[in-house]
């Protein structure tokens, strides 16, 4: 149980340097690569662990979670499910909303499961959102989006948590990606290649600006 007020949220077996309380966190690369992977690495840790899981079902999020070294649904690590998959078997640590598109359900659910994590004693938490693009394909409009993704950092933020939202890039006008990117603190840029997964960091001081390779998982 993480109890004791850390300072910094480090990545183990990750080629980035710590970063403080309250940071945000914007993952940038293809749906089909190793931004799915890296983000999951990105919520390890002692901390609380919140996802938000609009492409893929809780049960598929929760073992992906684990195949990266995390561990299954319980008081730390929760789930908000709006992939439309039904997971209700899993019980209370997982939270189901109808649709991508109710961001006011996601937020609901998502600000209940928060507050039960601290209720128990957790006082840091890491949040992945993965990713922003089914939201922005249920809603017409960015704006809602925006207020939503908004809410969520600023929640973060004032919590002391760590926030890793993941979007493609490409599947979205620079409008619509400047616009999100404005609730972050960096952006994490990924990149698959020949001899696997690299990143690249903007906006945050002493991180790699180069593209770095991302050590495997084995």
């Amino acid at each position: 149980m993480s109890l004791q007020g850390d300072t910094v949220y480090e990545f183990e077996r990750l080629p980035l340097e710590p970063v403080a309380t309250g940071t945000n966190l914007l993952v940038t690369g293809p749906t089909l690569g190793g931004t799915r992977e890296l983000l999951l690495r990105l919520l390890l840790g002692d901390d609380a662990v919140l996802v938000i899981t609009a492409d893929t079902s809780a049960r598929e999020t929760l073992a992906d979670y684990e195949r990266v070294g995390g561990e299954g649904p319980s008081e730390r690590v929760r789930v908000v499910d709006c992939s439309q998959d039904d997971d209700a078997d899993l019980g209370e640590f997982v939270s189901a909303v109808g649709s991508p598109g109710d961001l006011t359900g996601i937020g609901i659910e998502y600000a209940g499961q928060y507050e039960s994590v601290y209720a128990r004693g957790y006082d840091t938490a890491r949040t992945g959102i993965y990713t922003l693009t089914p939201l922005l394909v249920y809603n017409d409009d960015v704006r809602p989006v925006f207020r939503f993704v908004n809410t969520v950092t600023s929640r973060i933020r004032t919590a002391d948590g760590l926030g890793v939202c993941a979007i493609d890039p490409d599947a979205h006008e620079d409008r619509v990606l400047g616009s999100i990117a404005q609730s972050f603190d960096g952006r994490v840029e990924v990149r698959d290649t020949d001899d696997g997964v690299e990143i690249r960091v903007r906006g945050l001081p002493d991180q790699p600006r180069e593209w770095t390779a991302v050590p495997a998982l084995r």
